[in-house]
């Protein structure tokens, strides 16, 4: 009985030493790590994309994020921000980058998969960009997107990211043209060549118009003199 006891205090102490290790588990900001993108709609893998990535903030062991040079302007803490909120704090970065013209940290295409794989990143926060893409009828819009490497699932940071990008489907609106009718039809006629030609058309009408009176004139001098 004895021997029970101790066997199962000394599972109980194991057991709490693994769950204050994992609780107490410090951010190694220095630890590689990577990112998976995936884009698509529904079932339909959109391919031949560029998706640009860019590097916000560095993250140090207890969390804190140092923004770089280029961000310092738009400095925010992302702890306790809802979800639409940081989709319009991604939005408001994303058209402060277009303003201010700053370049991608990295950029990729998707492959026929929709994916692109991200290698060798630094631990800290990121915005993810995905360009829209048109096919056939259709333009799949991505909403531009805040993530933090490395996350963190059941007590445990995860520095080999995995994520799909939100995408809207439209429908393009296009100019419909009657049955029949050609592009070349619906084009706006030239009016100046028309006017040429209809004085073309009048000069040569004139010429002839007194190239058979000079005929006439002639035949009846011609006839005249026959009578003589």
């Amino acid at each position: 009985m004895k021997k029970i006891i101790n066997k199962l205090f000394l599972f109980l102490v194991i057991f709490s030493l693994g769950i204050i290790n994992v609780s107490a588990e410090n951010i190694n900001p220095s630890r590689d790590s990577s990112l998976n993108i995936k884009y698509q709609y529904d079932t339909l893998a959109i391919s031949n994309t560029d998706v640009s990535l860019y590097f916000l903030a560095n993250i140090d062991v207890s969390g804190s994020y140092q923004f770089r040079d280029s961000y310092l302007d738009i400095s925010f803490n992302p702890g306790g921000m809802s979800s639409t909120d940081v989709s319009l704090k991604a939005k408001e970065i994303l058209s402060y980058i277009n303003k201010n013209q700053i370049p991608s940290d990295y950029s990729l295409k998707t492959d026929q998969n929709g994916s692109c794989y991200f290698p060798n990143l630094i631990p800290g926060l990121y915005l993810v960009y995905v360009d829209s893409k048109t096919i056939g009828d259709y333009r799949y819009d991505a909403s531009p997107m805040l993530l933090t490497i490395p996350t963190l699932e059941d007590g445990v940071y995860q520095y080999n990211v995995s994520v799909d990008v939100k995408t809207e489907r439209n429908k393009i609106k296009q100019e419909i043209i009657p049955p029949g009718v050609t592009d070349s039809d619906t084009s706006v006629p030239n009016t100046l060549d028309n006017i040429y030609l209809y004085v073309g058309l009048l000069i040569i009408s004139i010429l002839v118009i007194f190239g058979v009176i000079i005929y006439i004139k002639k035949k009846k001098g011609e006839k005249d003199e026959s009578k003589k």
